[in-house]
């Protein structure tokens, strides 16, 4: 992350000009209305989990409601994501509750704060699917280890 600060000024410029290559960060519409007001892609950082795990992070051009004591999202935000997660990564799939699952960091955990963004976690996920949902992208570290 900080040789990416160095070269792109910050993490922030290189997620905008480089992976969700958006120039306006302001939303269409609500949550989820606008496919242009999200994107979803491979996490480029992610945390060494089992290799049969995809990690995914969606981004999106709209915050969520948060609880002001606690930080953790509103019972409304949360169906919000949990809606979207159903119906983009659970649809027709009968075990879509155990290989599915979705979180959101809270903001002393977050790396990246200045665009909002929920991660997604699939299990055993098909290929064909993966390029679909993330419009055939790949995560950095992928194509670091190909140019290596």
């Amino acid at each position: 992350m900080r040789d990416i600060a160095v070269e792109w000024g910050s993490v922030m410029k290189f997620i905008l000009k480089q992976r969700v290559q958006w120039s306006d960060v302001s939303p269409r519409g609500g949550p989820f209305e606008f496919a242009e007001d999200y994107r979803v892609l491979y996490n480029d950082w992610p945390y060494g989990i089992d290799t049969r795990i995809t990690h995914l992070v969606i981004w999106t051009k709209f915050g969520f409601e948060e609880d002001a004591a606690t930080g953790d999202l509103t019972p409304a935000a949360r169906k919000q994501i949990d809606d979207f997660v159903t119906r983009v990564f659970r649809k027709g799939d009968e075990n879509g509750r155990e290989n599915v699952m979705w979180f959101k960091n809270w903001a002393a955990l977050k790396s990246v704060h200045a665009i909002e963004h929920f991660h997604v976690m699939l299990f055993d996920a098909d290929k064909t699917f993966l390029r679909e949902v993330t419009g055939d992208d790949r995560a950095m570290s992928e194509k670091i280890r190909e140019a290596e």
